[in-house]
Formats: C-alpha cells, structure tokens, sequence
C-alpha cells in the first residue's frame, strides 16, 4: 500500500527521468501526462518502467495508456507516444514490454492466455488505435466501472468484453461456448454473425456490469 508521501517519491523519481529520458522540447508533455496518474500507483509503476527502458531508445514522451484485455489480475496495455504504440504486459508485480503495434501482437503465450488462436483473431478483435479504450486515472480503485471495458455499473458492457457475464450460462460470454450454441456455429467469423449474437443477447436479456462481476483484483490501495 502506497501512502502520499511514497506517491510523491515515485512522481519525483519518474520527473528525474524524464529530464534525461525525452528531448526537452517535449518534457512538458511528458510531465503533463504524469501528473494525471499522481496518485495512480498502477499507471505510476507503467510509467516509470516505460521511461527506463525507452524502447527503440527513442526519446518519446508517453501519452496515452489504454487497456487491450485483462484477465486474473494480469493487463494486456497500449502504451503510445505521438508516433509509436507498443504492447505491455502488467499485473501488480511488474510488466514487460512487447511488440510495437504497426507489428501486432505475436507472443504466443500471451494470446493464448487472453483467449486468441492466432495473431490475426487478435487483430480482428483490436482493429484500431483508435478503437482501444483509453486507461482512466485510478480506474482500478473505483468498482462501479468495469476493470476491462469501461462501462459504469448498470450499464452494457462493450460486447467481447471478457468480465461480461452469459446470460445462459452465468459463466464469462467470452470463454463460454453459448454463444456459438445459439447460432449453430463453430465461430463467430463477420460482422453478420456478430449482429445476430447481439440481437440473441437482446432477446434473452443481457446482464449489465455490477461490482460483483469485478475480478478480484489485488490493486494497491492508496490513502487520501
């Protein structure tokens, strides 16, 4: 557990590298960005380990952290600069830097952990930059929004979003086989068979998120 004080060393700490990390046209930039996560031990840790490793060592403020999946306590992230975007790996123990985005995804390991075949069923599913969803400050702390689409309590999930619970089955839609079963089909390969899952989903009654869907994330707690 982080106090106040222990936040504001590791913001000190992250300042210190920046100034030596990124050029300083863009340092303001850079600490900007930092300043949103001040008391976001999660992203505080992403942040620092980014600026100590500098992929490709180039000297590119971070400007975004979105989150691509999540699974028992473990984030597939999407940590980009002005230019470049790379995948990150994190759960409270640490993260790994791994592809860069124009490479996609290719650890095999990885997408089999977050359910994907193959490369390009990852791709199918995360399209865009644009598309990914935004990491918001302290996120993790708040359980009325869903840790891996967003969505407030009470509201739809994202449909694919992992923590979404089956309205059949009561098990997690994205794993289960229910939603193959309603459509007589092996796997969901367009956007046709996707509308018809949705229209299914509407007729039976989806289950909005609630807190107690959260996964039991062990998030550091950090004390006003």
């Amino acid at each position: 557990m982080l106090n106040n004080e222990a936040l504001q060393e590791q913001v000190g700490a992250i300042e210190l590298l920046i100034r030596y990390a990124v050029a300083e046209s863009e340092q303001n930039l850079a600490l900007d960005f930092l300043r949103i996560f001040h008391k976001d031990s999660f992203a505080l840790d992403i942040i620092q380990d980014y600026y100590r490793t500098l992929p490709e060592a180039r000297e590119e403020p971070l400007v975004k952290i979105s989150v691509l999946e999540s699974k028992e306590q473990v984030f597939l992230l999407l940590l980009s600069t002005n230019k470049h975007h790379y995948f990150y790996l994190a759960n409270d123990d640490g993260g790994l830097l791994l592809d860069e985005w124009e490479q996609g995804l290719s650890a095999p390991q990885v997408l089999s952990f977050f359910g994907y075949s193959d490369h390009d069923a990852f791709s199918k599913q995360h399209q865009s930059v644009e598309s990914c969803r935004e990491y918001v400050a302290s996120e993790r702390l708040n359980e009325d929004i869903c840790p891996s689409c967003g969505a407030e309590a009470g509201s739809l999930h994202i449909l694919g979003c992992p923590v979404e619970v089956c309205p059949w089955c009561g098990g997690q839609l994205s794993r289960c086989n229910c939603r193959f079963e309603q459509l007589d089909v092996e796997e969901l390969t367009d956007e046709k068979m996707l509308n018809q899952l949705e229209e299914c989903l509407a007729n039976k009654g989806r289950i909005p998120y609630a807190r107690e869907q959260r996964p039991s994330f062990l998030a550091k707690e950090n004390t006003a």
